[in-house]
């Protein structure tokens, strides 16, 4: 096992264990917005620490500025739509359409890094294709009523910028991970999108009673350290391997969440979910080189 396959692996464990929160958070009626600003702080804080400290030997460049602020929007834009899709559609909807971001910086790796596609990983493209389509159409089965389906439509809705935010900070941090520092660059991304968490919705974390703070709180600090160690370990492993493999590698991560939400939170897998999440697993298979 290579050393960075290795590092993407953990990134995955740890990334997976981070994005359940998400649903943990949602089913606890925690404030998006709160909750986002202190996971984001949390990330902040400690990365500008370790930047400071000389953790990392990258020099500030104009490129980590850049790509840190690129990043935070996206970010910030992933996260905080999952937590309102989330409320709307089940976990294993969600998280399977968020994930097939990694389909999308696949492709981008291939065309501008000149990574080789094999004829299987081009059938996962596709299968991947067919698996946004299918949740997509999916109704709001044994829920006729209007509102509702209209509710589910809005999820898939935020599901899919959410997707798109995804791709965006996945390839983001490729061209960090080769011309930034990494402590420097989650510094500045998580900054950034600590601020804009805190402005976003101001009335709305700033009216939450003393006794609702501490849900959000302990949920963003947890979420916070899990993703700073699988953050800076997918980067690590990006540093030296490919954007091609890596993407679809961790991106099986969603899997550990819709898994933990299953069993702890005892959502209903039906045939179109199921198989849903099967084609999406397949796919991200399928496109591993």
């Amino acid at each position: 096992m290579t050393p960075w396959f290795f590092k993407a692996l953990l990134a995955l464990v740890l990334i997976g264990l981070q994005r359940f929160f998400y649903k943990v958070a949602a089913e606890r009626g925690c404030n998006t917005a709160l909750t986002s600003l202190v996971f984001m702080a949390t990330v902040a804080v400690v990365s500008w620490s370790q930047f400071l400290c000389g953790a990392d030997r990258g020099d500030p460049r104009l490129s980590m500025v850049l790509w840190g602020l690129v990043n935070g929007v996206a970010f910030l834009a992933s996260a905080a739509l999952t937590i309102e899709a989330l409320r709307r559609i089940p976990a294993v909807v969600g998280y399977s359409i968020t994930r097939l971001s990694t389909v999308f910086a696949t492709l981008f790796s291939v065309f501008f890094f000149q990574d080789r596609l094999w004829p299987r990983q081009w059938c996962g493209i596709l299968l991947a294709i067919a698996v946004l389509l299918l949740f997509a159409r999916r109704s709001a089965a044994g829920s006729p009523a209007e509102e509702v389906a209209g509710r589910y439509r809005c999820g898939v809705a935020l599901a899919l910028l959410a997707m798109v935010a995804g791709t965006v900070a996945t390839v983001s941090s490729k061209f960090a991970a080769l011309h930034a520092d990494k402590w420097g660059f989650m510094a500045i991304a998580y900054s950034f999108s600590a601020a804009a968490a805190g402005l976003w919705r101001y009335r709305q974390w700033q009216n939450v009673s003393s006794a609702a703070l501490k849900a959000p709180v302990i949920i963003g600090i947890i979420m916070g350290g899990l993703n700073l160690i699988g953050f800076y370990l997918f980067l690590w492993a990006l540093e030296t391997g490919p954007l091609a493999v890596i993407a679809p590698l961790v991106g099986l991560h969603f899997t550990i969440a819709v898994l933990l939400s299953a069993v702890l939170y005892r959502e209903r897998l039906d045939f179109r979910g199921g198989l849903g999440i099967l084609l999406a697993v397949a796919a991200v298979l399928l496109m591993k080189a």
